[in-house]
């Protein structure tokens, strides 16, 4: 077994300009821009300034080292604007470095945005051709993993159907496919899979075990510690461009949770996106605990920019071992009043129980999303939820080592005989 990647001392810069420009603005774009400028220094030759001297330098990664082995699967794990998908897109080779080398053998494949490398106007099976040309897969390859690739899919019907008629859950199930069936030496994929349904992302995650049991080297980038977990033997931790700790996926994802140790029952901040922005959340209750039998309330305030009718809200429960337990989101509600279809500030909440949980700490993590379109606010908003029983019901004290939802106290008891 050998390295398949080396990544030595890579650095990226980014140029963030403050006159709405970009550093990788398109040749339209950029073309604009000149021709204001240009107009402007005309008009005011002696007050003109040249706005792209008003930037500041920006480092998405910064010196950042590590080697992954063949049949590694190598978890990549940090918060919103840690690196992750930086590094990912160098790695893909859609942008390269600014300073550093980048060393990968064999053949690459990469799933980093929904649809990449499709053609609107040409149908699916045109683009199974198309797409799997442009990963390095030879036409004799394509055709021997066709029917592999359209039953994987789900896209018999659609076969001969243009990709521009095709929901985004369909691109992205197209375009997982073809990915995971190239025989390539290294595997990227990052969080596009959080678009699709339940049922497809555990059948990518079968597919993802599958590989791994062929000893393919994937290299996978989620917030789901879950996934990354069962996925994942090796991890590597960025915060703020830099890596905080690689190796052992435990102790990676051990060090990632320990920046949620110090939240507590109000998250108040500004985030989303140009639909919605979420102001705060909290829970009720003037303590740092609750009671086994209390009923505390989660309420969080946002406002409505641009109504949307896929915008949701989730609502997770996770323990310290970072194991979803429970969750709910907003379509589970029976309520028909449309929460996301009018502008303005609103107020949504929902009861808990701390009677189903055991003795413990928890986190709650609060996410928002378009259904099936894009992630909005994942990993921002974390409240803790401790859970204490109280002394006068603690027959058994803290002896069972006790953890998670409980059943509850529903028995019944009847006397049939003496």
């Amino acid at each position: 077994m050998g390295k398949v990647v080396q990544i030595t001392n890579v650095s990226k810069k980014y140029l963030i300009y403050h006159e709405g420009q970009s550093a990788d603005s398109t040749l339209v774009e950029m073309l604009s821009r000149k021709s204001k400028n240009f107009f402007n220094c005309i008009r005011h030759p002696f007050s003109y300034t040249n706005p792209s001297s008003n930037y500041e330098e920006f480092w998405a990664l910064n010196d950042v080292s590590f080697d992954i082995e063949e049949g590694d699967r190598v978890g990549i794990i940090g918060r919103n604007g840690a690196g992750k998908s930086t590094l990912l897109k160098i790695l893909s080779r859609i942008t390269e470095p600014t300073s550093g080398s980048v060393k990968i053998r064999g053949r690459l494949s990469s799933l980093l945005e929904v649809g990449t490398g499709f053609h609107p106007e040409l149908t699916g099976r045109e683009n199974i051709f198309l797409n799997g040309a442009i990963l390095g897969m030879k036409r004799s390859e394509i055709k021997r993993n066709f029917d592999e690739i359209v039953a994987f899919a789900e896209i018999e019907k659609f076969l001969d159907t243009p990709v521009k008629r095709y929901s985004s859950g369909m691109y992205m199930r197209l375009g997982f496919a073809i990915a995971a069936h190239l025989d390539s030496e290294l595997l990227i994929i990052d969080e596009v899979l959080a678009v699709g349904d339940t049922q497809f992302q555990a059948k990518c995650f079968k597919k993802l075990s599958d590989l791994r049991i062929k000893g393919r080297t994937v290299l996978f980038v989620s917030h789901d510690v879950n996934a990354v977990l069962s996925l994942c033997d090796k991890g590597i931790y960025l915060e703020n461009g830099r890596i905080v700790v690689s190796g052992n996926i435990d102790s990676c994802v051990n060090q990632y949770m320990k920046t949620y140790r110090d939240k507590s029952f109000l998250w108040q901040g500004n985030a989303g996106d140009e639909h919605i922005r979420i102001y705060s959340a909290f829970l009720d209750g003037n303590k740092e605990f609750f009671y086994q039998g209390e009923k505390p309330k989660l309420t969080i305030e946002y406002e409505i920019l641009k109504p949307h009718p896929d915008l949701f809200f989730i609502l997770s429960i996770w323990n310290m071992r970072h194991q979803l337990l429970a969750r709910t989101h907003t379509f589970d509600d029976t309520d028909e009043t449309d929460k996301f279809a009018s502008l303005g500030k609103h107020r949504l909440s929902f009861g808990l129980d701390a009677n189903l949980f055991h003795n413990g700490d928890y986190l709650i993590k609060l996410y928002c999303a378009i259904h099936n379109k894009k992630k909005i606010s994942d990993d921002e908003i974390v409240l803790k939820f401790p859970v204490y029983t109280q002394k006068k019901n603690a027959r058994f004290g803290h002896t069972l080592e006790q953890e998670g939802i409980t059943l509850g106290t529903h028995w019944e008891w009847q006397q049939i005989g003496q």
